[in-house]
């Protein structure tokens, strides 16, 4: 029974990713919109999350606010949103469910309701193939919000691989820092992902310790940031 009940799951899924329509919101995909809902973190079991697309999507919309909008803005996002709206792809794993939510209905949903949201933007790159990093901006008036209240940010590069739930857990922990305004994923790549992180102060001596506690280690960069 359970072996029908997934593969009814898994064709679901093939069906929306042969189904799904590439957004013309942008050329390249905004990796922002991809959540890794994990069911050991939200204490369900793999086939539950797998028969419930639309409660592992529920699931990942918190995330993604926090990937999206400055903390001082999430009081403006509407208490009652239906994640499946923004839903693009489901896509089963061993450990839970990818969720891919669409760019452009997610952006415009916050655009109608005045919600502030960093806007990604490729306007160049390097030769690393880093992103230079696009203005934050408000979604209804075109300010920076966080222009006062942010003391130092740049680009925090990861130069090591790793797997998806270590990348996650990586994103939540540093991004509930007290010292840290916006923790905003910009590339991923074989060699490793790129963050702009911005701080509430000038001092980062913090962070070297916070990557040194992790077993990585922390030098300054033009940039910002590579941990190896």
């Amino acid at each position: 029974m359970y072996c029908r009940e997934r593969l009814h799951i898994w064709m679901l899924a093939a069906c929306m990713l042969l189904c799904a329509q590439p957004s013309a919101f942008a050329e390249e995909p905004d990796t922002r919109m991809q959540i890794a809902v994990i069911a050991a973190t939200q204490g369900v079991e793999v086939r539950w999350l797998h028969a419930n697309i639309q409660r592992a999507a529920t699931m990942a919309l918190p995330q993604l606010w926090n990937r999206l909008i400055p903390r001082h803005a999430h009081g403006l996002i509407p208490k009652k949103v239906n994640a499946i709206r923004f839903l693009k792809k489901a896509v089963p794993t061993e450990k839970g469910v990818n969720i891919i939510f669409d760019q452009r209905r997610v952006l415009s949903y916050l655009k109608n309701n005045n919600v502030p949201y960093y806007v990604e933007q490729s306007v160049g790159h390097s030769e690393t193939g880093s992103q230079i990093p696009g203005p934050v901006v408000d979604g209804h008036s075109g300010q920076a919000p966080l222009a006062q209240t942010v003391g130092r940010s740049g680009l925090l590069t990861i130069q090591r691989q790793a797997s998806l739930p270590e990348q996650v857990l990586f994103e939540d922990d540093l991004g509930r820092d007290p010292h840290v305004v916006t923790l905003l994923l910009r590339q991923v790549n074989r060699q490793g992902r790129q963050y702009r992180l911005s701080l509430k102060g000038p001092d980062d001596q913090w962070l070297f310790e916070w990557i040194k506690r992790r077993g990585m280690t922390l030098t300054a960069s033009v940039e910002g940031w590579v941990v190896r």
